[in-house]
């Protein structure tokens, strides 16, 4: 009787048997990597820890254009006239989470020391960390502590729980006192405070370091208004409700004119400020769950075991067949935020390669993409074509200027002919050789999706008269050639850092050239003018003026072909209260609310076990049992 009892129970449609309180579920399609600050540079990691982990500002949840709003600092900072030095006054009463780290297992206050001593441990040498760029070259006296130390253990092993150097001062790096943080840096960085509010830049205690040491990447300390309870790094993350967090409330726009922002009477009326003025959070816990595969991703969320998603590109139709929702969805009250994506699809291109070099190949290869067609059938329409390496809703985006796009986004093949034969290739063939162009995509996977991309590139390059070689790479391996510029066209996607121009025009600037960032290895002495001339421009109509004479630049010389923004619909379930999706950064999550009864109620309806089967084994089981009877 075993058996069917298990076929019983395994009928329950609870997916989370004993749980309590109002948690949100969400599903991850990445493997976190660390918890770790300095470390946190993969999507899966920077997700669960941006609830964990507070700096010294963060994104306001719910304005767009996106706004900067103090998190532990307690207002935006004091700026010297030269825009130098910033000095910020930090919270009191902030507390770390309770932790073993500390005396008795209680968290103590955060104070102005801390961060001095968080941003020199992702500077130090020794932890090697990816986001080292957010300071380099930017905070006085950092580069050359960074540069002293790592000549001076040159060789050496360094334990990480106790790092040597970080008693010594760095002059653009000091608490005046307890709760007065001042950071002078060496030159006009209008992006700083973006930087401010991005993991890299969260706060911690050198308690935790030197309690946990490497192991600390498992076992995360912040002041954030989750705390971890449980880890698998190949299955969950499960957090409570920090019980020490700091004052914080859903913004009340209706109640403060204060906390008021462009659009919110918009956001009340689509029903996101249904929790304005309660504390945050609002949440007891969150069960983040790490679900690799697509289809199973998907099948959680339709059945209410998670509370929201992006659809993955083959469930689209299924979801939302023509861009809404499908019968389904809306019976099951699902409602879903379009956002296109702040970043861009691209093609890049080494200018460097003997055939790429020249920039009239360049615009044959753009002319004979065809945008709309890609959109249709290998975005499922969710996707805009991209007329600008900047995104809409950032400054310096203009739909205007796309001299190499045709207004409808279908290829040009007679004008990329033209091009072919300015360039030397009549009809695609090399007069001197008498051979076809030929060209070498690398693609940076073998998923199907990959090859289909390959293979649609293939196809309109062969219909101007190119013949295309794909080369499979996983995406190490096309980042070293990158870096050795051993490539000739690939296809990238940039997802912003920040919500400035400067963050992807950077890739463009020639000192940045490989091995650095700049890929393509461009070189244009104007757009270099320009872009040393924005970088010392706060946001202002001149600084957009010059961002957008440096997209256009992009846009004749093609050594990216623009292709597209993603959108991204996020679908919701009815229980799910208060979210505004973003991209940015996941902070937001602390700011939605769950209604946990509704959720139990309809998910419990959506999977009402079917029985039959079992009722049929046990008839089965029964007359086996019989028969075995009577024959003994």
């Amino acid at each position: 009787m075993l058996l069917p009892l298990a076929l019983l129970l395994a009928c329950n449609p609870d997916p989370y048997p004993g749980e309590t309180g109002d948690v949100l579920h969400v599903a991850l399609r990445q493997l976190p990597k660390s918890f770790d600050p300095p470390q946190i540079e993969d999507e899966g990691s920077g997700k669960i820890s941006a609830n964990v982990y507070d700096g010294l500002l963060q994104y306001h949840p719910f304005a767009r254009p996106y706004q900067l709003q103090p998190a532990l600092a307690e207002a935006l900072p004091e700026v010297s006239e030269d825009g130098l030095t910033y000095t910020f006054r930090i919270k009191r009463g902030v507390r770390f989470h309770d932790d073993p780290c500390f005396p008795g297992g209680q968290g103590r206050e955060v104070d102005a020391h801390d961060f001095v001593w968080a941003y020199k441990r992702l500077a130090h040498p020794s932890v090697n960390s990816r986001g080292w760029w957010l300071f380099d070259g930017r905070i006085a006296g950092l580069d050359a502590w960074r540069d002293g130390l790592r000549e001076e253990l040159k060789g050496q092993v360094v334990d990480q729980a106790a790092l040597p150097g970080m008693d010594r001062a760095v002059p653009g790096l000091v608490a005046l006192d307890d709760h007065t943080l001042q950071i002078r840096l060496t030159g006009p960085y209008p992006q700083f405070l973006w930087t401010l509010a991005m993991g890299y830049a969260s706060v911690y205690p050198h308690e935790a370091i030197a309690h946990y040491g490497d192991e600390y990447r498992n076992h995360p300390v912040g002041t954030g208004p989750f705390r971890v309870t449980e880890y698998n790094p190949v299955y969950r993350a499960v957090f409570e409700r920090n019980p020490t967090y700091r004052e914080d409330h859903v913004p009340d726009p209706a109640n403060r004119p204060s906390e008021r922002w462009p659009g919110w009477e918009e956001d009340e009326a689509a029903g996101l400020l249904v929790n304005a003025g309660k504390p945050v959070p609002l949440l007891d816990g969150m069960e983040i769950r790490f679900i690799l595969e697509d289809q199973p991703r998907w099948l959680y969320f339709r059945n209410g075991y998670t509370d929201f998603l992006n659809p993955p590109k083959d469930n689209v139709a299924e979801a939302i067949p023509g861009g809404e929702l499908s019968p389904e969805m809306v019976e099951r009250g699902v409602r879903m935020q379009k956002w296109t994506e702040l970043g861009t699809v691209y093609a890049c291109m080494n200018t460097e390669d003997p055939v790429l070099s020249n920039v009239d190949v360049r615009r044959a290869i753009a002319l004979a993409y065809d945008h709309t067609w890609t959109i249709d059938n290998l975005y499922s329409g969710q996707a805009i074509m991209a007329t600008s390496l900047i995104p809409p809703g950032v400054a310096g985006f203009d739909a205007s200027y796309h001299p190499y796009h045709r207004d409808d986004g279908h290829s040009d093949v007679e004008r990329a002919k033209e091009h072919l034969a300015r360039a030397g290739y009549p009809d695609g063939i090399d007069p001197k050789t008498g051979r076809r162009l030929h060209l070498t995509f690398e693609n940076s996977g073998s998923g199907l999706t990959q090859k289909q991309f390959a293979d649609r590139f293939t196809d309109e390059m062969r219909r101007i008269g190119i013949e295309v070689s794909t080369v499979t790479n996983t995406f190490p391996q096309l980042t070293d050639k990158m870096r050795k510029g051993a490539f000739q066209i690939t296809s990238l996607a940039w997802g912003f850092d920040y919500p400035d121009a400067q963050n992807i025009l950077q890739l463009l600037y020639g000192p940045n050239k490989a091995p650095g960032v700049g890929s393509a290895r461009f070189q244009n002495a104007e757009f270099d003018r320009l872009y040393d001339e924005a970088a010392l421009l706060p946001d202002s109509p001149e600084r957009t003026a010059l961002y957008e004479r440096m997209a256009h630049i992009v846009a004749d010389e093609v050594p990216w072909v623009s292709r597209v923004h993603r959108i991204r619909p996020n679908l919701q379930h009815t229980w799910l209260q208060g979210y505004k999706y973003t991209e940015v950064n996941d902070q937001y999550w602390r700011y939605v609310g769950v209604d946990d009864e509704a959720r139990d109620r309809l998910v419990a309806g959506w999977n009402e076990p079917t029985r039959w089967p079992v009722f049929v084994f046990f008839g089965l089981f029964a007359g086996i049992v019989a028969v075995s009877v009577r024959r003994s």
